[in-house]
């Protein structure tokens, strides 16, 4: 849910971090199917304090999923929640000051005890680059073992990666020494001076959990289908827009919704106008789809979802030319041709398909889906109906209608093929009998 850090829980006004279990790793934390840390009841705390409690979760699992691999054979994968090594800079540097905080409120004598330079001059020397890899794992080496059980790095001893990473959390040490001893003297405004600690961006413990845009569509899904005279929406539907937020989460790297920009709208439809490879029909088409989903995840939470509105409706669609209709419309020799052949066919499906869409403008999908049942006469004049009965569907709710049957359909001997069909579909079709004919007959040609 928007608003929420990952692995938060709130139950009663009380907080903890709460992280689910792989499966396959149950058996090896006592078949538990998720681990709890709590966080107590002031939400100030608990956001505080989250960041390590996850982090301790996270390495009971790295030390279960190692379990598991040595058992199955299967060789360590990377990183589940990988970090950037300033990133496991910055929190192991909160989390000295923080224990230095706890402790200073529960130990009257700590703030007495000076801080070791011997110490000091080892850790500065860690991060200078000055002690070999063997050095740096007697001072560091737990921590970033930690960082690897909890998913963070898949670095490994005797490489550059890991070697960067022990350093860097030399670095942390020295700082939170040098805070330890200005504490002492009673100064709490000292900040760190060294670039990896200084120049990083403040850790956000409050930061949102990601939502994908297949959530939000699955969440339409379901809210189209819950409750009595529901009007789903159709699997292929749903999977067009599914398609396009794909092809958009690709190009900008991120399936995370929240963080959608308009310019980043922008950027996706002009490559895809510089590749060449869709016409601009089809791009509006797409980004439409992409920001009618956007529109669905502010519906559902409009207060955490983009409060500031839908980013990519600020954002001009491609422009498009078409031709005529009657440029693409059948010509009178070419329907003559069509009919004509269709008189010769033996298959129901395509002796009367062709016809009934050439006198009606009905799709092709809606004449297939015809029933005996839908011909009714009124007043010596026959009529057949399109509807949504029977579990059919039609494009739009303004779909459904009620067709005269031509006098030419009349002549044809459509009424008798209808009359003698058994009840039920006028016209059924394998794998092998598909639509021969041109789909653009659905839309209909003047006889």
């Amino acid at each position: 849910m928007a608003g929420k850090p990952q692995h938060w829980k709130e139950r009663n006004g009380r907080y903890s971090a709460r992280i689910v279990i792989p499966p396959q790793l149950r058996p090896y934390l006592d078949n538990r199917a998720e681990l709890e840390i709590q966080l107590g009841g002031d939400r100030r705390t608990a956001l505080r304090n989250h960041a390590a409690a996850v982090a301790a979760l996270q390495r009971r699992i790295g030390i279960a999923r190692q379990r598991y691999e040595a058992a199955t054979g299967q060789q360590a994968k990377v990183a589940p929640h990988p970090l950037t090594v300033q990133q496991i800079a910055v929190r192991d540097y909160q989390s000295q000051i923080d224990f230095d905080a706890e402790i200073r409120r529960t130990d009257p004598n700590y703030a007495r005890w000076g801080v070791d330079s011997d110490d000091a001059a080892r850790y500065r020397d860690g991060f200078a680059g000055k002690l070999t890899d063997e050095e740096l794992h007697d001072l560091v080496g737990e921590r970033v073992e930690r960082a690897r059980l909890a998913g963070n790095t898949d670095a490994i001893m005797g490489t550059d990666k890991w070697r960067a990473l022990a350093q860097a959390l030399c670095v942390t040490t020295f700082e939170a020494m040098t805070r330890d001893e200005e504490r002492n003297e009673g100064d709490f405004t000292g900040k760190p001076t060294h670039p990896l600690l200084a120049e990083a961006a403040p850790v956000n413990n409050d930061e949102p959990e990601p939502i994908t845009f297949d959530a939000i569509v699955d969440n339409e899904v379901k809210r189209r289908a819950r409750g009595k005279n529901t009007k789903p929406l159709p699997a292929r539907t749903a999977k067009k827009y599914c398609d396009h937020c794909a092809a958009f989460a690709e190009w900008r790297k991120s399936k995370n919704s929240l963080t959608v920009t308009a310019a980043e709208g922008k950027g996706w439809i002009e490559s895809l106008q510089d590749a060449g490879e869709l016409s601009n029909r089809t791009l509006k088409a797409m980004l439409q789809n992409v920001r009618t989903v956007m529109n669905w995840g502010r519906q559902n939470d409009p207060a955490n979802f983009c409060p500031a509105g839908n980013p990519l409706n600020g954002i001009k669609a491609p422009d498009y030319t078409t031709l005529p209709s009657y440029l693409r419309a059948f010509t009178m020799d070419e329907a003559k041709l069509v009919l004509a052949a269709a008189r010769k066919e033996e298959k129901a499906m395509f002796r009367w398909i062709p016809w009934l869409c050439a006198y009606s403008g009905m799709r092709v999908s809606e004449a297939g889906n015809l029933r005996k049942g839908d011909f009714f006469e009124v007043d010596d004049q026959w009529f057949w109906k399109v509807t949504t009965v029977g579990a059919r569907s039609l494009k739009t709710a303004g779909s459904e209608r009620r067709i005269p049957v031509h006098k030419a359909l009349v002549d044809e001997g459509l009424l008798n093929f209808v009359k003698a069909a058994k009840l039920g579909r006028l016209f059924r079709a394998t794998q092998k009998t598909q639509f021969l004919f041109n789909p653009a007959l659905a839309h209909g040609f003047a006889a």
